[in-house]
């Protein structure tokens, strides 16, 4: 199964409720906020005010990127927010075994997510017991300076599809940054099935033909992958 997401800090920030209606009327899956804390990565996202009050507007799952170096101090507000699922940084979060644990206790799913330049052996070991892995296909960031998606992330979806198929892990693999059709396509033959998609979403006005677009491509590759 594919999950297409709207990657929602890409949207009219000025008409975030909206965007809400528009992404649900386009049949997205799932929607994917960005939380910056300015320090990881020289950027802010959304404030978990802001999750909490668009939770109010919509029935996706919301699924969080967080991008911080102390990523368990903003874990309690995003869950009382509505995160339905919590990306954690493998770069900054050291004892990984015990913060997947301290997520699941307050009742949230929680996923490792990993930049491209973190090795996946930080991954191996506690793969099993998280529900999503995140590659990013470019760093956090580089979209302010026109960077696109980055083809070497294909080779690090292989080894984690690998891990998982092997495991018989339950574990969503997911690849974000620099998303269109044709790198849709090819991070799905490479073993992901989730794709939270930004710019190409809001670039246009009929969204639901871009989504249904999007996922005939993204199953087409899936279906010679398979």
């Amino acid at each position: 199964m594919i999950r297409i997401g709207s990657a929602i800090f890409n949207a009219d920030h000025g008409h975030l409720a909206d965007e809400m209606q528009r992404l649900e009327d386009a049949g997205v899956d799932f929607v994917h906020f960005d939380v910056f804390d300015g320090y990881f990565v020289p950027d802010f996202g959304f404030p978990a005010r802001t999750i909490a009050t668009l939770r109010q507007h919509s029935r996706l799952p919301f699924e969080v990127h967080l991008a911080a170096n102390d990523p368990l101090r903003f874990v309690p507000a995003l869950v009382d927010a509505g995160a339905d699922l919590i990306f954690l940084p493998a770069e900054t979060t050291p004892l990984k075994y015990e913060a997947i644990f301290a997520v699941r206790e307050q009742g949230c799913n929680v996923g490792l997510w990993l930049t491209l330049g973190t090795p996946l052996s930080v991954l191996e070991p506690v793969l099993p017991l998280v529900d999503a892995v995140l590659l990013l296909a470019r760093v956090t960031g580089e979209s302010t300076r026109g960077a696109s998606f980055n083809p070497l992330v294909l080779d690090r979806v292989r080894r984690v599809r690998a891990w998982i198929d092997t495991g018989r892990y339950a574990v969503d693999l997911q690849v974000a940054g620099g998303l269109n059709a044709n790198s849709m396509s090819q991070a799905v033959a490479a073993g992901a099935r989730s794709l939270p998609v930004g710019s190409a979403l809001y670039r246009t006005q009929d969204m639901g033909r871009v989504v249904a677009e999007l996922r005939q491509v993204c199953e087409a590759a899936l279906k010679r992958e398979t």
